[in-house]
Parts: C-alpha cells; structure tokens; sequence
C-alpha cells in the first residue's frame, strides 16, 4: 500500500496541505496514521482527496461533500439539497421586502385578499410581525407588474402564473423521476453511494441531467410558445371572421 507524508499527499491529489487538514477537521478525510510525530496517509486519502476536488469542480460545496462522506446512509436528494444544486437560479433567487406600499405600486393593491392572494400563489411570504412581505423571487413580481402595466387584470397574471408554475413543477418531478429511476437501474431498490467512485457517478449524472433540462427548456418552451401563439391568433382570427349576430 503506498504511503504519503502530507507534502507528498497535496502534490499527488493536486490540492494543498491546508486543505488537507481543513477537510480533516470537516470530517471528508479520515484521520493519518501516525508513525511518532509524522503523519503518514494512503491510498484512501488521496481517493477522496480526488473526489472532493472533482465535486468542487462540479459546483458542488463542501456541505453536500460531507453529508455524502460522513453519512453514507442519506438519499441521495437529502444529501444533495436538489433544489439547490440542480438550478442555480433556484438557490440564489434576489429576494425582496416589500411593503404594502410598494406592492401596491407594482400590482396595483396591497389589501388583505391582495396578499392572500399572492401567498396562495407561491408569489409573497408575510413577514412575521410586520405587514411588509418577502417576495420569494423579485423578478416574479416584476415580470408580473409588466403584464398588469399593459392592462391585464390582477387576478388574472396571479391565475396564469399559478398555473404555469405548477405545470413546470410537474415537469421537474419528472427529471427528478427519471434520475431516481436510472438509479434503480443501474444500482437496485434502495441504493445510496458509499465510495468516492459511486459518489462521482452520482454527481456527475446529476449535473449532466441539469444542464440538458435546462438547455432542453429553453428550446422546447421557444418553440411551445411559437406553436400556442399561432393556434391562438388562428382562433382570434375565426372568431373575428365570424358575424355578430343579436
């Protein structure tokens, strides 16, 4: 079994003798033997040495690396914190306060069936002891300002974004399905990743996953719009061809 003193070991791994022991006192790496007062570390060292680096360079943090390493026995999507690491723009969404002037300003009301309203909608947070509100995403409530500033009722644009939202949501359970399913067929009911390769496995298809759904999206709802367009102004066409009649 080949052995590595710490220098030899950050060299290998291609990382530092710092991070070596930062990722000791996390818990990634198991402590070194020690032969007086030289540290001396293997071949299972450098493995997850080579994985952490690998997953770094993924996207993926420290925490996420840790609950893999230290708790084998966690799902896969607890471990990985799904929402966070499948969409950046999930994670990192610009939150606003608002208050209740300010919504009003931007949608045009801020009463108590307003904000309900947009509560139900998955759109606002009330803000505990205060009658200001978070918006869960600011480019939400802007977009939809947008489309009120243009004459579309209130009820309406909150309606169609609720609607949307949930369809997408489907459409997400069903990436998530697909992984879960590739899982179980490549591994078994039941599987979770115990070594830095199956680890590596996971994270990777993970993040191809991600990156096709997005890409994958981003064309498909172009072209979704296009297609719903059409059919629409076709409709508006019939009816408008059609005589008004008493």
């Amino acid at each position: 079994m080949t052995e590595y003193r710490i220098d030899d070991l950050a060299r290998e791994s291609g990382t530092t003798t710092r991070n070596i022991r930062g990722y000791q006192e996390r818990g990634l790496l198991p402590m070194p033997l020690r032969r007086g007062r030289v540290a001396i570390y293997t071949e299972r060292h450098l493995a997850n040495l080579r994985a952490i680096n690998d997953l770094l360079g993924k996207g993926f943090n420290l925490k996420h690396i840790a609950t893999f390493l230290t708790n084998p026995r966690a799902r896969v999507g607890e471990a990985l914190e799904l929402p966070d690491v499948l969409g950046e723009h999930w994670s990192r969404e610009p939150r606003r306060r608002m208050t209740t002037r300010e919504v009003a300003a931007k949608l045009g009301s801020a009463d108590d069936a307003t904000i309900d309203r947009l509560v139900r909608a998955g759109i606002v947070r009330r803000i505990d002891g205060t009658t200001d509100v978070e918006a869960v995403d600011a480019r939400i409530v802007d977009n939809l300002a947008t489309l009120i500033d243009r004459g579309m009722p209130f009820e309406a644009v909150v309606r169609t974004h609720a609607e949307f939202t949930e369809k997408l949501s489907d459409a997400v359970r069903v990436l998530m399905r697909a992984g879960h399913d590739e899982f179980i067929r490549r591994e078994g009911v039941g599987w979770v990743p115990r070594t830095p390769d199956e680890l590596a496995w996971v994270t990777d298809l993970l993040a191809a996953m991600r990156q096709a759904a997005t890409d994958n999206a981003y064309t498909a709802l172009d072209r979704a719009l296009d297609a719903a367009l059409d059919e629409q102004l076709r409709e508006y066409e019939e009816t408008a061809d059609r005589p008004i009649r008493p």
